[in-house]
């Protein structure tokens, strides 16, 4: 064997199927390659299933089902990637009907004061700025930060793993203070 052929033999990439059955023995840094293998196209999987969520949130809910079943020791033997395209329909669908089924409550002045109702008033120059992010990102920040509730409780509320809904978090933040930059340069050209 030649030096060149040992090289190549000592790098030799694994498969989807190895990473996969090591991270179902208990090597669960393995999961990290599999995401960079397949963020990419997840991401536009979950962006041809659905336009009413947010293609990241969507991806890392399925990710973080996949862990958890090889975890647990099942999740796929074989066609990673059919696997990942069903876990991205299965979460899309699954927010879809939960929103369907969710029952509006007109928010009323004598609502009791522990109530997660999303309404927001006067925030004064964030206003404008807030009201332009998508709604869940509204509806997490109120939750996180208006109200200041544990990342445990605005998962639970959402109807998400607290690692999709930290992450959601993280990014309605980073929206608004994208936003917020936008509108004061609107008001520095106006002025």
């Amino acid at each position: 064997m030649t030096a060149t052929t040992a090289a190549t033999a000592t790098t030799r990439r694994p498969t989807d199927l190895e990473l996969l059955s090591l991270v179902r023995e208990g090597e669960h840094a393995h999961f990290g390659e599999i995401w960079n293998r397949y963020q990419g196209w997840a991401h536009h999987v979950a962006r041809s299933t659905t336009a009413r969520y947010d293609a990241e949130d969507i991806v890392q809910e399925a990710f973080a089902k996949v862990l958890t079943s090889l975890r647990n020791g099942n999740g796929p033997r074989e066609g990673f990637a059919h696997y990942l395209r069903t876990a991205i329909r299965n979460v899309a669908a699954t927010w879809g009907g939960r929103d369907s089924r969710a029952t509006m409550v007109p928010f009323t002045p004598d609502t009791a004061l522990g109530s997660y109702e999303f309404e927001v008033t006067d925030l004064g120059d964030l206003e404008q700025p807030f009201r332009q992010l998508p709604e869940r990102w509204q509806q997490v920040l109120h939750l996180s930060c208006l109200q200041g509730l544990p990342m445990a409780t605005v998962a639970e509320t959402m109807g998400m793993t607290v690692g999709a809904a930290t992450a959601l978090a993280a990014r309605a933040r980073r929206g608004l203070r994208e936003s917020l930059a936008a509108t004061r340069d609107d008001y520095a050209v106006a002025a």
